[in-house]
This record gives C-alpha cells, structure tokens and sequence, in this order.
C-alpha cells in the first residue's frame, strides 16, 4: 500500500538500441491499516520489482516487473464477509522514499490500484497493485536510493455478488508501516 509505494510499472527503455540489466528486488514489509469497523490491523506486503544497476545521465530510471502483493487474514476477512461484500477492488496512492546524492525528495505514485478481488471464505486474501510509474531523469552523475515510503492510501470498494457497492460504500484505507523495518529498495548508479 505503500506499497505499498512502490507500487509502479515503468516502461522499459533502451540506451544505445539496448536496455539495461535489471536486478530484482523483494520486499516484506507490515503496515497497520486502519479499517472501518473493526480499526487497526496488520497488512504484510511483499513488494517486487527490477531496478536498473546504473543509467547514463539525462536517462531516465525505470522500473520493471513492479507488484506489491498484499495479504489480508483474520478479522478483517470476517468483517467483509459481515457486510456483504462478494468481491472488493480498489485504487491507492503511495509514498516512494528517493534520495539524490544525499537529497531526500518526496514523491507520490498515483494510480495505483487492484483488480476486483473475490472475497474467500476464509483467509488469507491475496491482493495484487500494480499500476504505472513514471521514470525519474536524473541530468548530473551521482547516486538515486530508492526506498518504500512510510505511509500509503486506499480507496477500497467492498461489491456484492451482484456488483453493487456494500452499505458500507468506497472507504478510504489509511497504513503507516510498522516501525523497526529496512525500507531501502535499490540504489541506482548515475554516471
């Protein structure tokens, strides 16, 4: 969720009619969540993705293969079966953490979202978020540290098996990541 933060495609891109080595990179993480009705609980989200080891300057920074797949368990499981809801979609917002030669700079990926989702009858419910991302250019030679942000934003839409929204409607999903986590996910060269 912020995941989720990271939670990006970016295009391929091709430097001199070839594009660059990729390394992956997994994440696990936990965030609290705050649900309506039943508040605070635990989301673990693995976080996957392929950075480039370096780019030329004035290139821009993709990356590739991006997903943060989270995991929901337990009451909050029960809690969507309580209110009806067959299936649950939605999009979010993430803070991504990056650092350009010793410069912290905030940014903020939109659009980010999961497909609909059927709700199991018992846990644990996988939801994948992907969307687009767009490449960071960086014009002078030094160092970009990419790392998954501390807080991320859903809008969640709980859906009956007739499509239609629960009661409960679209509700926004604040998380916070849980303290005492390495949230660094690549650095990439600039030369």
């Amino acid at each position: 969720m912020r995941i989720l933060a990271l939670l990006t495609v970016f295009a391929a891109f091709s430097v001199a009619g070839a594009a660059p080595a990729a390394a992956s990179v997994t994440k696990d993480l936990t965030f609290t969540c705050e649900f309506p009705l039943i508040g605070a609980h635990q989301v673990a989200a693995t976080v996957v993705a392929g950075f480039p080891e370096s780019v030329p300057a004035g290139t821009p920074i993709t990356v590739s293969d991006f997903a943060v797949n989270v995991s929901l368990t337990g009451d909050v499981i029960t809690a969507l079966q309580l209110i009806g809801a067959a299936t649950v979609e939605g999009t979010a917002a993430a803070n991504v953490d990056v650092d350009y030669n010793g410069t912290e700079l905030g940014v903020t990926l939109n659009g980010l979202g999961f497909p609909s989702t059927p709700v199991p009858a018992t846990g644990p419910m996988a939801l994948a978020i992907t969307g687009p991302i767009p490449g960071l250019t960086v014009k002078n030679p030094g160092t970009v540290a990419f790392g998954v942000g501390s807080t991320f934003t859903g809008e969640v839409t709980p859906k009956q098996a007739d499509g239609t929204p629960t009661g409960l409607g679209t509700f926004e999903l604040p998380c916070t990541m849980d303290a005492g986590q390495d949230p660094a996910l690549a650095t990439v060269a600039v030369s």
